[in-house]
């Protein structure tokens, strides 16, 4: 609360009127204090007409207001009430200011906290003064201090009985509510929190609430009558007239009739549930009292309606036969023949027409007992004294049954009349029956397409319904729901005509079917012609029965025609030296079409198209599967209907030999460019080669010729360690052979790898091809491009330094150009994918264990580079073979790439390599390395349920992707995201380090792989401090090839640590027969690759991989995203791949907010 001194410098700010105003205020009393606190309070100023909140706050020692009124109102009351804050100074805010929480918390332990501790505390403080300025608490404050509290409401929660003194106590009552809960708080927090006592003080506040309610429960309670329990049993007594509810009297044992007032005491001590009854008479008394609308009385008379349905739903009850009884007091007599209408035909006698006499008579005859009750049932039945029969309908008013009725001949001479005697099922009367004529009706749809309303571009169709009857005198129009007679043209005296009306009740589920809607000022029923109207009329049209017509002008005639047939073939044009650019060209026949037309059709795969002329019409394409099986192999998509070339080299033709695809005078052209193409060579390997080569190098070798002889660059994508470097150190002694012998001058071969292999291809060409000079570039400013083109052979660089070097590379005219680890090129946008589509080389030559990792635009930039146009442009190959719901493209793409790559797996190769295993262990996190990682996930939870809409996401995606790292890192130890906790418990160092040790006395090289090097620094500290061997390798080392030496050369067991992307690729590690992925990654072959460092050629013994998972973690999660998102690059190159960023379903599933995603899908 502010002091006498900072209240006068508040002041100072106002003139002299507003103060006095707001002193009179103060004065009268219309000003109060409603909080406060240290640095802060709130205060209420009564107006004449309206109340106004003042709410302070002191910042750096200056205190500042702000009201909820405006002018000079606004002035008068914060004027007002700092003046009330200084009148109460003495009472609130005279004493000594409250120590913090933290100040308290650390006085009792006697240290100073840790970080984690004060950021908890300034959580629990930071609740504490939005309490004090607001005066509530809610559910989303109590989540920030443990994220398990359940958000159930917007209310303010009531957690204490009267506002906290001070932070201490309003600590101990969010704890008392924690543990309430069943949730816990920081250990560091007993010391200051008394829960018996918050707990006392709550209980008595809670009895104290009670109080009133268990006062007037109480109150409630002795005043209440009990009721005494009556057994009773009931029955009716029923005449014809009337039914009657009687009373068992058990002392008299005798029945009587009850009167009105024990009717009501009845009904009253029922609702009591004081009545006990047996079972039938309970079903008396609730069925009346549900049937009978009005108040029930003891004696209900018959000749209503709901009391006749009422007695006729009781007396179809078996069980109920004793209680209901006829005047002699016995259950009524069931007549075993039920009764019938019989007719009796009385001619005319003088002036008095014929009639018709209606009997109702038994089966035998015999007429019914008198009186006689109509009860409606849906069997009905007839009431008499002491006698129940089941008869027909009765059709006269009210429910007293006659025997016989008499109706004049004439009334029944007529469809309605003759429906009559048939619905009460009596065999028509000679006159009449030799008139009758029995009719049907035939429906007629009439469809026609409307003109365009002239301001509006919405096309309708409409449907008129007409019947006509089977002997035209009656003509029907269908309007809405209901039929409307046209016109009617009276019958022959002679006849009486009766209509089956069965297919009218047809015709309105048949319009609702194509979605008509009734049109008054049409007189017909509108369609709206949409895109998907053809084929809906189409169906509709060929589901209509027999009996019914259809009428349709010419437009929605031509959507019923057969389907046109089309014939596709194939334009070439010869573009350059064995390519040939290939276009689909449709043809249809037996309509004048224009090209955009046809194309349009055929891009309906057989869907209906509008033409020019208003009509619609389909196409059915005349291709085999054969043929469409041809068109795939070559790679051309038959949905796209662009009139666009697609790029094919002779070697794609020569693989199909599909000569029916083009056209008979091209195919000469073609076969000239076949039969020139060296498709079959079999070089030996060369002589000079000091290394012994496989099989299946010596045919990857032999297909490396084959691109070089052909003109064509290619990829090597064999599986890592199956010799990719041995195959082209081959290749490079041919190609220098085949130069010279053809006459050549020579030039220099460019090798580009990561910078960890670049001793590695030094030392494997000194091997096996030493006469081959070799320069391996440390540094980019000992380039000497004249000194290169004289005296080196093979010149080896890494990616770096291709970049940095390209202008000067780029003047070079390579022998070969070989880009080992080629994707590191994948992004065609990166400077050093352009750089290398720079380089001037006769050869060009990918290798790679992994081309498609993420997109298949990766592969689209390697073959860019290795055989430029192959794959067409970008537009062009995102066009054809990376959309979305393509089942094809895989086998299309896969058809185009077959002449350029090559692909081998271990399994299909190199059998006699040693089995690899993978396995998970699973480690759980525990402690402060589980709290970092509950409270970081909070957070990220929150960061995705706040962003609403896919621009939201896509805002945040950078600070998601941080929180997502940030989990990961938490995962493998606390210091990654907090320094100071290095010495908390790592659930997954742990285990590593048992795992080592394990390894360690079996006498086993290790390798671990982590992502971070910050994580690999911290293991490297734990393997010193036990004086354990191990060696050390990310992209900062130096000396790589040295390290990996002594690794591979050193007898004892060792640990050799590698960051995932230094060491992942183009390392042989096979000294080690153990792997451990310290932390997974998103991509399983990046994993994948760094397993293959120890399995590979060399290993002799069974590699094993272990995967280490903090459980119930984000990281389980991305391993399962890795298993569900697997690409379809098996169908591309017999190989799996991660291939998708992550959408908003999967950032949900992530951070804990959603389910697995259930199918996998390619991103853009």
């Amino acid at each position: 609360m502010p002091g006498a001194a900072e209240v006068e410098s508040f002041l100072s700010l106002f003139d002299a009127p507003t103060i006095t105003a707001a002193r009179q205020l103060v004065e009268t009393r219309r000003t109060r204090i409603l909080k406060h606190g240290a640095e802060n309070f709130l205060a209420e100023i009564s107006f004449e007409d309206e109340i106004i909140q003042a709410t302070f706050k002191k910042h750096k020692q200056i205190w500042s207001g702000n009201t909820d009124a405006t002018g000079a109102q606004h002035k008068i009351a914060l004027c007002a009430a700092m003046l009330e804050a200084e009148m109460t100074h003495g009472q609130f805010g005279g004493t000594e200011p409250q120590l913090s929480l933290t100040e308290i918390v650390e006085d009792k332990l006697s240290r100073k906290l840790a970080a984690t501790e004060e950021q908890y505390l300034a959580k629990v403080e930071k609740r504490h003064e939005r309490y004090q300025a607001l005066g509530e608490i809610h559910d989303h404050d109590l989540v920030r201090l443990n994220s398990r509290w359940p958000i159930q409401s917007y209310e303010p929660l009531k957690l204490w009985p009267k506002p906290p003194k001070d932070v201490l106590e309003f600590w101990n009552y969010l704890a008392a509510a924690l543990v309430d809960r069943k949730l816990t708080y920081p250990a560091f927090l007993e010391s200051v929190t008394d829960l018996a006592g918050t707990n006392a003080k709550l209980d008595a506040w809670k009895q104290a609430e009670d109080l009133p309610r268990w006062a007037e429960l109480i109150r409630e309670f002795s005043q209440r009558e009990n009721p005494t329990l009556t057994e009773a049993e009931l029955r009716l007594i029923i005449t014809p007239a009337e039914a009657r509810f009687q009373l068992h009297d058990l002392e008299q044992d005798k029945w009587r009739t009850l009167v009105e007032d024990e009717l009501d005491q009845f009904l009253a001590q029922d609702r009591l549930n004081a009545l006990r009854l047996p079972l039938p008479s309970r079903i008396l008394i609730e069925s009346a009292a549900r049937w009978i609308p009005r108040q029930l009385q003891p004696i209900i008379r018959l000749e209503e309606h709901d009391a006749a349905h009422w007695l006729a739903s009781l007396l179809t009850q078996p069980e109920l036969s004793h209680h209901l009884v006829s005047l002699n007091e016995t259950p009524f007599r069931q007549s075993p023949s039920p009764l019938n209408w019989t007719a009796e035909e009385v001619p005319a006698e003088g002036p008095r027409a014929a009639t018709i006499i209606l009997h109702l008579r038994d089966g035998e005859g015999n007429e019914p007992q008198k009186p006689l009750r109509y009860l409606p049932a849906a069997q009905p039945l007839y009431l008499a004294s002491d006698t129940l029969y089941r008869g027909p309908a009765n059709f006269e008013e009210g429910t007293q049954a006659q025997t016989s009725i008499e109706i004049p001949l004439q009334a029944l001479a007529s469809e309605e009349g003759i429906q009559f005697l048939n619905k009460l099922g009596i065999d028509l009367p000679p006159n009449l029956a030799q008139k009758v004529t029995r009719e049907t009706f035939n429906v007629r749809l009439i469809a026609k397409c409307l003109p365009k309303a002239e301001q509006g571009s919405t096309e309708h169709a409409s449907i008129s319904v007409e019947a006509t009857s089977s002997n035209g005198l009656l003509t029907q129009r269908l309007r809405g729901r209901r039929w409307e007679m046209q016109e009617q043209l009276r019958a022959p005296d002679d006849t009486i005509p009766c209509y089956d009306r069965n297919t009218l009740d047809i015709a309105i589920p048949l319009v609702e079917g194509i979605k008509g809607t009734y049109d008054l000022e049409l007189d017909a029923f509108r369609v709206r012609v949409t895109k998907t109207f053809p084929q809906q009329f189409e169906t509709w049209a060929r589901s209509l029965p027999e009996t019914v017509t259809l009428q349709t002008d010419d437009r929605l005639q031509s959507i019923l025609e057969d389907p046109l047939t089309a014939k596709v073939r194939l334009e070439v044009n010869e573009t350059g030296m064995d390519w040939f650019d290939l276009r689909l060209v449709f043809d249809i026949e037996g309509l004048e079409l224009k090209p955009a037309e046809i194309r349009r059709l055929i891009a309906a795969r057989g869907g209906y198209v509008r033409l020019a002329d208003g009509t619609w019409r389909s196409v059915k394409l005349e291709l085999s599967e054969e043929q469409q099986d041809a068109f795939a192999a070559l790679g051309i998509d038959l949905n796209d209907l662009s009139d666009e070339a697609h790029p094919i080299h002779a070697r794609q033709l020569a693989l199909q030999q599909r000569r029916e695809l083009l056209p008979p005078e091209l195919w000469d052209t073609v076969r000239e460019r076949l039969n020139s193409l060296d498709l079959q060579t079999k070089p030996d390997v060369p002589a000079e080669l000091n290394a012994t080569l496989r099989p299946y190098q010596v045919e990857g070798f032999q297909f490396l010729v084959y691109l070089a002889i052909n003109r064509f660059g290619g990829v090597l994508a064999d599986d890592m360690g199956l010799g990719k470097t041995m195959q082209s150190i081959t290749w490079m002694l041919w190609l220098r052979n085949h130069a010279i012998a053809e006459g050549r001058p020579l030039s220099p071969i460019l090798v580009v790898c990561p910078k960890s292999v670049l001793d590695v291809w030094a030392i494997e060409i000194a091997k096996a091809a030493p006469s081959l000079r070799v320069q391996v570039l440390r540094e980019k400013d000992t380039l000497n491009i004249e000194e290169t083109k004289a005296n080196i052979d093979v010149l080896v660089l890494n990616y770096a330094q291709l970049r940095a070097c390209i202008e000067d590379l780029s003047k070079v005219p390579w022998l070969a150009a070989i880009l080992d680890e080629g994707q590191q090129i994948k992004n065609p946008d990166s400077k050093v994918a352009k750089a290398a589509r720079l380089l001037q080389a006769q050869n060009r030559l990918v290798l790679t264990g992994t081309p498609l990792e993420n997109r298949l635009l990766d592969l689209w930039s390697l073959m860019t580079f290795a055989t430029p146009g192959a794959l067409g442009d970008r537009a062009y190959f995102q066009k054809h073979f990376d959309r979305r719901k393509d089942d094809r493209a895989a086998e299309r793409l896969s058809a185009r790439l077959r002449p350029f790559i090559l692909r081998r797996t271990k399994s299909q190769v190199a059998r006699d390599l040693p089995p690899r295993s993978e396995e998970s262990m699973l480690c759980e996190l525990s402690g402060i390395q589980e709290q970092l990682y509950r409270e970081q996930l909070a957070n990220a939870q929150h960061m995705i349920l706040t962003a609403t809409g896919a621009d939201a996401l896509s805002k945040r995606r950078f600070a998601i992707l941080q929180a997502i790292t940030r989990l990961r890192q938490i995962c493998c130890h606390p210091a990654l995201v907090q320094p100071d906790a290095i010495n908390e418990e790592s659930a997954k160092l742990n285990a590593l380090m048992e795992l080592l040790d394990q390894l360690h006395d079996e006498g086993h090289k290790v390798l671990v792989f982590s992502q971070f090097v910050t994580m690999l620094k911290i293991i490297r500290d734990k393997l010193i401090e036990l004086d354990r061997p191990h060696h050390w390798l990310t992209g900062a080392t130096q000396n790589r090839a040295e390290v990996v030496e002594s690794f591979q050369n050193t007898p004892d067991p060792s640990v050799f640590l590698l960051s995932l992307k230094a060491g992942g690729s183009g390392l042989n590690l096979t000294a080690a027969s153990y792997v451990v992925l310290y932390d997974p990654w998103w991509n399983p072959a990046v994993e994948n690759q760094a397993i293959d460092r120890a399995h590979r050629i060399g290993q002799t013994q069974p590699v094993m991989a272990y995967r280490l998972l903090a459980k119930n973690t984000i990281e389980e999660k991305i391993q399962r995203l890795q298993q569900q998102k697997q690409f379809m690059s098996q169908d591309v190159l017999g190989s799996e791949s991660f291939s998708r960023s992550l959408d908003r379903a999967d950032l949900e599933y992530l951070f804990g907010i959603g389910d697995p995603p259930d199918d996998a899908h390619t991103a853009d």
